[in-house]
């Protein structure tokens, strides 16, 4: 039998009613390239059908260790039914990007069932008046617990439904290979129960132990260091806002699409930033214009969660979660996008030098193998805490997420991928997340929230592309400079001559 790590089995402990762990991934085809045709959705079914060998986690379903006193279990799902896991639905008249949103916000609320696989597929018709998006596409919108897969392993198994063009426009498959499929329903006995829960908090807290003894001096080091910028500076930890606020069971979410190419040159505005760096600064700019709006804009900047995937070279999506955290400043108190840009850079780079001084690998394996027995109590305490957002100290305000897609198109059944987004799933003091996703020269950011905390989605979007829209205006003007001082440089370097 294959069992949860401990990372995993936090996802199902921290669950709630109101907020489940669970991420959604959004699809959306064009089927001006099926050759003579427009699919059906049984036709839909049949392929989702034939490609869910690639992996176990589509057919295997989680039980539970009696009392939660060892990992829980990965078994087959002796009641799977395709029909129960891949659903329809279509937009009402005029099928406009409003109801969309409506739409995926209500699927996305609802909870998983864990009695059986823990997955969902939605294929919705009727996406015949969004701009950008041609009309009569259609989409796809694949829902998972966070216990089954984190973002990456979303993004890689989702490949295995998907065709990039052959040479001679063929189909060819992503990902070809099949795996075994997974073991039988185990049987609890009052013996076994007390063996597995010996053996599981035992052996875990040994395997804890080299992890342990690699972080902790770097830990208190970092902490030394952490004690002294906040004696220094008074600038520890993150102000508290609507956005640290407690959810309720509805979801708010939206979409903005961007160039892939503006924001490479945004980034390009300051030497040796990255893409993520740009992303975090276009979303400190729409954050600030929003919070400007309410009258609520703190003096200290707004800090973000961001997950960073640690999964080594042999490790396969089927491994699970294989994440680290980290914070970042959104620099949110500074107006001027170019030195807000330049703070996060400065910001990242010093974050990422400690992440690599402490081994983000060996905290990821702190949480792979958290014994079982604390596993239940450090979920209370993390719901009760709002995962940072309700203590006494408030470690962030949000969390962006960057899953990076492939640069070449993928298909379904002839139908083109056109859009790529995803939404995420939300906790009390955590209420919004932030999905930037790349694909084809372009980059999909989406929002999601509680409408308690963002009542008006729409205007949080706007925010992001009124951000987007400066930044653009600075590159553009900074590549008009440059272009302009090419000519003068050749003609100083003639003269030379």
């Amino acid at each position: 039998m294959s069992k949860l790590s401990g990372q995993d089995a936090m996802f199902l402990n921290v669950d709630r009613p109101h907020a489940a762990s669970h991420c959604t991934m959004i699809y959306i085809y064009d089927q001006s390239t099926v050759e003579g045709q427009r699919l059906g959705f049984r036709e839909i079914v049949r392929h989702i059908s034939d490609r869910l060998d690639v992996s176990p986690v589509f057919r295997r379903k989680i039980v539970q260790v009696p009392y939660g006193l060892g990992y829980p279990y990965w078994v087959e799902d002796d009641l799977f039914d395709i029909d129960f896991h891949v659903r329809h639905f279509a937009l009402p008249k005029p099928g406009d990007w409003r109801q969309f949103c409506i739409l995926v916000s209500r699927i996305h609320a609802r909870s998983v069932d864990l009695a059986r696989a823990p997955w969902e597929m939605y294929v919705i018709e009727g996406l015949d008046n969004i701009e950008g998006i041609p009309k009569g596409s259609f989409a796809i919108l694949t829902k998972s617990h966070h216990a089954a897969m984190d973002g990456t392993a979303a993004a890689e198994l989702t490949w295995a439904l998907h065709d990039i063009a052959g040479a001679q426009g063929k189909p060819v498959a992503v990902v070809p290979e099949r795996s075994p499929a997974p073991p039988q329903r185990p049987l609890w006995g009052p013996l076994d129960t007390i063996s597995r829960m010996l053996t599981d908090n035992i052996s875990a807290s040994a395997r804890m132990a080299l992890p342990l003894a690699r972080v902790l001096p770097k830990l208190a080091v970092a902490g030394l260091r952490s004690v002294a910028r906040t004696v220094l500076t008074a600038n520890s930890g993150a102000p508290r806002t609507r956005f640290n606020s407690n959810v309720t069971a509805a979801r708010v979410w939206n979409s903005v699409t961007l160039d892939l190419a503006v924001v490479k040159a945004i980034k390009n505005l300051v030497p040796g930033a990255t893409v993520n760096d740009a992303v975090l600064a276009l979303i400190g700019g729409a954050m600030r214009r929003y919070l400007e709006d309410k009258d609520e804009l703190p003096d200290k900047s707004l800090v973000t969660l961001a997950p960073v995937n640690t999964r080594q070279g042999g490790e396969t999506a089927a491994a699970g979660n294989t994440v680290s955290m980290l914070t970042f400043p959104l620099c949110t108190e500074i107006a001027d996008p170019l030195q807000r840009l330049e703070a996060v850079y400065a910001a990242t780079s010093e974050s990422k030098a400690l992440q690599s001084a402490i081994g983000a690998q060996d905290l990821t394996n702190l949480q792979k193998f958290a014994p079982p027995a604390t596993l239940g109590l450090a979920g209370r305490l993390a719901t009760l805490m709002g995962v940072g957002g309700k203590g006494p100290m408030i470690l962030h305000n949000c969390m962006v997420t960057n899953v990076p897609g492939p640069n070449v198109p993928l298909y379904m059944l002839g139908a083109k991928l056109v859009y790529w987004c995803g939404v995420g799933p939300l906790v009390d003091g955590l209420s919004l997340i932030w999905n930037p996703t790349s694909y084809c020269g372009k980059m999909f950011v989406s929002l999601t929230s509680s409408p308690n905390v963002v009542p008006d989605p729409d205007f949080l979007a706007q925010c992001l592309k009124d951000s987007y829209e400066e930044m653009q205006a600075i590159a553009v003007e900074a590549a008009a400079r440059e272009a302009a001082e090419k000519p003068a440089t050749k003609k100083r370097a003639a003269g030379r001559k």
